[in-house]
């Protein structure tokens, strides 16, 4: 009975020890594609980011367009605020600085591991960019918008051709003639209107509605037919968006683009129109210590996940000699690269978030 006993005892002791033998142990490592002789097999890759700077301008123009009547305003209308020229005139009306994050193909890397851990859980963008580790990351760049050069109305395609005039005025031979109709029924138009809004109508419209459909409809004729003496001014915007990916050879005072008064935005090169210019202040950091680490003999170093510590800057905008817009950002390429402890990921159910723009850590939480 004894001798079962022990032969039981030693049986259970063999299953054990084999079941611990055949347990993999977790390892990661993290290393740089550059520093590695075989990138390709049994690895991860990913990229952190360089920070690009996307600068939105919207410009608005101005066409004025001279009425026809004009030179009759003051005598018929008696309005002397008119249109006497046409032309077109631009101006800068807003800028925006944002800032999204592009695969920085200089720090590329490869994550390898073995056992159960958290490093094959990796979250990327749809360019590589890391974005975390077993965690719910979005397209934190998705909202970024791309404005182009749009075609702007030109001066010859703002005219008055849709008014819609009457038989008395189209019927006289002379300009004269006809400013002096137009500018009667204005005043025919006016008068009715006063006596909608009096209610001196013996047949008055059924309800409030009819009311404002018809003053709505006589103060857009009013207007029209105003313009043949006060001319036109119409406005357009559009926006126009430009990138740069700064680095540490960058031009401190570089030309963004020219701006005309009377063309809009022309090319950097174009010089009819004045420069624009994109000013980037980094602030000084301090770098890391970063001196070689002792490793006990025989072991092979192994390295977590590599990050980022972005450094700040200011971004400036500036209109010959006027600021016009001035931000404050955080710049993958300007700060330092830093190794989180291999053994983050060696653990299960750890979830880590980076920051897709700037390789910023953002978190690190165990699920």
């Amino acid at each position: 009975m004894m001798k079962k006993l022990v032969l039981s005892i030693g049986i259970a002791a063999l299953f054990s020890s084999c079941a611990v033998e055949q347990t993999i142990p977790s390892k990661v490592n993290v290393q740089k594609v550059a520093d590695m002789s075989n990138a390709t097999q049994d690895v991860l890759l990913y990229n952190l980011p360089s920070t690009v700077i996307r600068v939105n301008v919207e410009v608005e123009k101005t066409i004025s367009k001279v009425g026809p009547f004009y030179r009759y305003s003051q005598k018929m209308l008696n309005v002397s605020d008119v249109v006497t020229q046409d032309k077109e005139e631009w101006r800068i009306k807003s800028v925006e600085i944002e800032t999204y994050g592009i695969p920085d193909e200089s720090n590329e890397y490869a994550i390898s591991y073995s056992g159960a851990s958290s490093a094959p859980f990796i979250n990327l963008s749809a360019s590589g960019v890391l974005t975390g580790i077993n965690a719910c990351t979005g397209n934190e760049t998705s909202f970024l918008k791309d404005y182009t050069i749009t075609k702007m109305p030109s001066l010859d395609e703002v005219n008055f051709n849709e008014v819609a005039m009457i038989e008395k005025q189209l019927a006289k031979t002379s300009t004269a003639a006809m400013a002096e109709e137009t500018a009667n029924y204005i005043y025919k138009i006016r008068k009715r209107r006063f006596k909608i809004l009096a209610s001196d109508y013996e047949q008055l419209p059924p309800d409030g509605q009819s009311y404002e459909v018809m003053v709505r409809e006589l103060n857009q004729l009013e207007k029209e037919h105003m313009e043949l003496f006060v001319g036109k001014k119409e406005t357009f915007t559009m926006k126009q968006s430009f990138d740069i990916v700064p680095h540490e050879m960058s031009a401190n005072n570089d030309v963004l683009f020219r701006f005309s008064a009377l063309s809009g935005i022309v090319d950097k090169m174009d010089v009819s129109g004045a420069p624009v210019y994109f000013e980037l202040e980094a602030e000084e950091t301090k770098p890391r210590p970063d001196a070689p680490v002792s490793y006990e003999k025989g072991v092979q170093p192994r390295h977590g996940l590599y990050y980022c510590k972005p450094g700040k800057a200011t971004v400036k905008i500036i209109d010959k000699n006027e600021l016009i817009k001035e931000k404050e950002v955080l710049l993958a390429q300007y700060g330092q690269v830093v190794s989180m402890p291999s053994n983050v990921l060696e653990q299960e159910g750890v979830s880590i978030r980076i920051n897709p723009v700037t390789g910023a850590l953002q978190s690190i939480n165990k699920k």
